[in-house]
């Protein structure tokens, strides 16, 4: 932009001396009063934009800080967020794992249970339809006279 401003002001220094190398009068106190209103312009122009310039080096530097800080903040949204979402997993795992002991631990008592309901119910059916302990004790009493029946109960427990 300086750089504009300079061949500008070289320019109008040449428009200036111009007619002096073509013959004209030389340089007078009017065109030397121009050139000092001149210049002082042009000082006051430059002044003017290297406040500017300075203005907007500090506006951009603030904006940049702010968007430094603002991306900081998201960064740091972001990490809880992750974190977050991190220990909800880890507590939806812990929460299944936990049904699922729960259910395997249902589905063994059940079985326990069943099974131990299933014999009681044959042996109570075995008693009522075929009277089982009756003829148990129907074969002790035969096997007091026959040995050989008495060694196949013992051989089975049953005396």
């Amino acid at each position: 932009m300086r750089k504009v401003f300079l061949l500008l002001s070289c320019f109008l220094l040449s428009i200036v001396h111009v007619p002096a190398v073509f013959g004209e009068a030389g340089f007078t106190q009017a065109d030397r009063e121009r050139l000092v209103r001149l210049e002082a312009t042009l000082q006051t122009y430059m002044q003017q934009n290297d406040k500017r310039l300075d203005d907007l080096q500090r506006s951009v530097d603030q904006r940049l800080s702010d968007m430094q800080h603002t991306t900081n903040q998201r960064f740091d949204q972001m990490d809880k967020r992750l974190e977050f979402m991190q220990n909800l997993m880890i507590g939806m795992l812990a929460v299944f794992g936990s049904l699922c002991g729960v259910f395997v631990g249902l589905l063994l008592w059940d079985r326990k249970t069943f099974k131990e309901k299933a014999k009681e119910e044959a042996l109570k059916e075995l008693e009522e339809k075929w009277r089982i302990s009756a003829w148990i004790e129907a074969f002790k009493t035969y096997a007091r006279g026959e040995p050989r029946l008495a060694e196949i109960l013992k051989g089975v427990h049953l005396l």
